[in-house]
């Protein structure tokens, strides 16, 4: 399991989530997830850019990342209600 923004996920539905990010042209972003996997690393540590690049490419998420876009929205809306979101 992968902690992904305080969700975990299984190693495929984080797999699936670096495709997304890939074919979206977020390599970056990809590259850290598929990094954490590699490593075995337990969580992955996102920038804000980060959770603004995963949320672009769970407009419409498979169930399995259903929760990590629930997670981001929230932190996001959050983060903007005290002042602390990059705009």
């Amino acid at each position: 399991m992968l902690n992904v923004a305080g969700v975990r996920l299984r190693r495929e539905h984080a797999l699936e989530l670096a495709s997304m990010l890939r074919g979206d042209g977020h390599d970056h972003t990809a590259r850290l997830v598929i990094t954490a996997i590699t490593n075995g690393h337990d969580f992955v540590a996102l920038t804000d850019d980060d959770r603004e690049r995963i949320l672009s490419v769970l407009d419409d998420p498979p169930i399995a990342l259903s929760e990590l876009r629930g997670a981001l929205f929230g932190e996001l809306n959050w983060r903007r209600g005290e002042g602390l979101a990059q705009t």
